[in-house]
């Protein structure tokens, strides 16, 4: 199991609750960030890509940093950990984004990666002019398919005349062309976007408790049989840990007795736009203000939370069963990248390689 962490780019990371730490996502917060995790072996650092928050009492997501322009600030911070941008391709085109990462590749020396978001919540491009059509929600996976499709044609060649459905290039020249193999991301677990990741991904971020994931990654690997291709599974966990598992209870049900419920109604209404997506779908799991009581289904393992205050799904438990939990995805799901997020970046990125990654056994 590969570690990484999903950076903050967003006011209060991934946690809606006013029991949560509150901050601004600056460039000296997410740098810092990225440093702890490149001393501390992590295998990448990664940064979502969000134009519009969900508002409420903690105004929450509503002040973001853009990614691509982020993570190339983080080139010189840095030597060896992966830098990993985000593009939503309703914003995008795709020769120019080719273009900007091959400089990015140039300048970090082959750690550079990008992560293709099709964009699910209408209000993010809506508001400036950038939404195609509520077609989209059905043609999406399509049209960021044939994006990277482009993209990985102008690396590869550095010269192209592409006539599809959504792109015309006419003799498009993106050079020199990159010296390295980019990383390309595609976060989903339809079957649209496992169809593009099958194509076109090295890495495929998917969300879910344990079995949630085997057969995403099951549904993936029969694709890739097809395709004559490998893609790793990556899976998209927040980490609420302590000493004992009593602490991490404690701490949990600390931030779900805050949730915001202003911002999980901005979720809903943007969520209610498409249901057939993943990141949206989930956004209708339960998110109340009762604080239920937090149980261990397995006796080694931590246990899986969604809905209330968490944006992505978290796990709690003492720091032994964080550990057997991250092996668990491993050994059974096939699972080997975990983009981490955490609700105190400033002491939790160190303290996660300090006290759980001596416990795995898959790292």
């Amino acid at each position: 199991m590969k570690c990484g962490v999903f950076l903050p780019t967003t006011n209060n990371g991934y946690i809606y609750s006013v029991n949560s730490p509150q901050y601004m996502p600056t460039y000296a917060l997410n740098r810092q960030i990225t440093v702890d995790a490149e001393t501390h072996g992590y295998d990448f650092v990664l940064s979502m890509v969000k134009y519009r928050g969900f508002g409420g009492e903690t105004d929450f997501w509503n002040h973001a940093v853009e990614s691509t322009a982020l993570m190339a600030a983080l080139v010189e911070a840095t030597s060896t950990v992966k830098l990993w941008a985000s593009v939503g391709v309703p914003a995008a085109n795709p020769a120019m984004i080719a273009r900007t990462v091959s400089t990015l590749d140039d300048a970090s020396n082959g750690r550079f990666g990008v992560n293709i978001v099709a964009g699910w919540n209408r209000f993010e491009y809506e508001q400036m002019g950038l939404w195609p059509s509520d077609e989209y929600y059905s043609d999406r996976y399509v049209y960021s398919g044939e994006f990277v499709e482009v993209m990985r044609k102008l690396w590869d060649t550095g010269r192209v005349t592409h006539h599809g459905r959504f792109f015309d290039l006419d003799d498009c020249i993106v050079q020199p062309k990159p010296a390295h193999p980019i990383t390309v991301v595609v976060p989903g677990q339809s079957a649209a976007s496992l169809d593009v990741a099958a194509a076109h991904a090295d890495v495929n971020f998917i969300l879910g408790p344990q079995e949630v994931l085997k057969v995403a990654r099951d549904a993936l690997l029969e694709r890739l049989d097809l395709n004559g291709r490998t893609c790793e599974s990556a899976v998209l966990l927040g980490i609420i840990m302590a000493e004992t598992d009593e602490e991490a209870i404690v701490q949990a049900r600390h931030y779900m007795a805050g949730v915001d419920l202003g911002a999980a109604a901005g979720m809903l209404a943007a969520a209610s736009n498409d249901r057939s997506g993943t990141a949206a779908a989930q956004q209708h799991d339960s998110r109340t203000e009762d604080v239920p009581e937090i149980v261990f289904e397995h006796p080694e393992r931590a246990t899986y939370l969604s809905g209330s205050c968490w944006y992505s799904p978290h796990i709690v438990g003492s720091y032994a069963r964080i550990a057997a939990y991250l092996d668990a995805l491993d050994t059974e799901a096939g699972v080997t990248l975990a983009a981490l997020t955490f609700a105190d970046y400033e002491v939790d990125v160190v303290r996660f390689a300090e006290k759980v990654v001596p416990l795995m056994t898959t790292t």
